[in-house]
């Protein structure tokens, strides 16, 4: 067995020492192997690696150390270090993805244009309209960005309660305004923290819900509203301070695709 072999093995069985101590007696033992002429049979001299180690154990007082302690103390401490930052690295990065996932600061900013035909629903909030085919439908509300950080409105997903057909419209900027005015067709936007839009859907009642018989309806009482931040997209539901019912007194049955 070779100096560099047994050496090894001592270490070995030193594990559990405390990092330093273990590197001076392992730079001791490798000393005193050095002083031994070449080809000397270090088993029969020394005694087996653990056997020797055992004896050096004995000699300094050192007792097995056990423990999640003993453990870390046996580690190179520049090993130590970079394994808890590495670790507090993962964690934050496992937390940032998840804060991002869940990230979602758009909200309704209180301001409702109502249809005009609508008239106050009866015995909830809200107000209501009644459906009239190939008449004027417009409807408009205000979200703001609530967070801190800027996210990517994308635009608001077609929906099987939709009852009109026609075009989404947006505002300006309307932080520090009250007007919705200039309106212009909606394309994606960067919503900064604080900011405020108007979303306004502009068109004419038509049949896309599917309701066959009359006496029934559909109620709006949220609006989704898709957005992006960083790689994530998603939908969000803006609940509505004033929900929207919308009734169909002769039904209103979609066209066959």
């Amino acid at each position: 067995m070779i100096a560099e072999d047994y050496v090894r093995m001592v270490a070995f069985e030193l594990r559990d020492l405390p990092w330093k101590m273990r590197r001076d007696l392992v730079s001791e033992i490798q000393g005193h192997l050095d002083e031994l002429p070449a080809g000397t049979d270090l088993s029969a001299q020394l005694g087996r690696p653990h056997e020797y180690a055992s004896e050096l154990r004995d000699a300094a007082g050192l007792e097995r150390r056990r423990g999640l302690i003993a453990f870390l103390r046996a580690r190179r401490p520049r090993n130590v270090v970079l394994t808890v930052v590495a670790l507090t690295l993962i964690g934050l990065a496992i937390g940032a993805v998840a804060w991002i996932d869940s990230y979602q600061p758009l909200a309704f900013a209180g301001g409702t244009q109502e249809p005009l035909d609508s008239r106050p629903s009866i015995g909830q909030a809200g107000v209501t309209v009644v459906f009239r085919k190939g008449h004027p439908f417009e409807y408009g509300i205000t979200i703001q960005n609530t967070g801190r950080l800027t996210v990517r409105v994308l635009g608001v997903p077609t929906s099987v309660t939709n009852f009109y057909v026609g075009r989404l419209l947006m505002s300006k900027d309307q932080t520090g305004r009250l007007d919705e005015l200039p309106l212009e067709r909606f394309h994606p936007f960067d919503m900064k923290p604080g900011s405020f839009r108007w979303l306004v859907f502009k068109g004419v009642y038509a049949c896309t819900t599917g309701i066959g018989g009359g006496g029934v309806g559909v109620t709006w009482e949220t609006i989704g509203i898709r957005f992006g931040f960083l790689w994530r997209t998603a939908t969000a539901a803006i609940p509505l301070d004033d929900p929207l019912a919308i009734t169909f007194p002769k039904g209103c049955p979609s066209r066959p695709q």
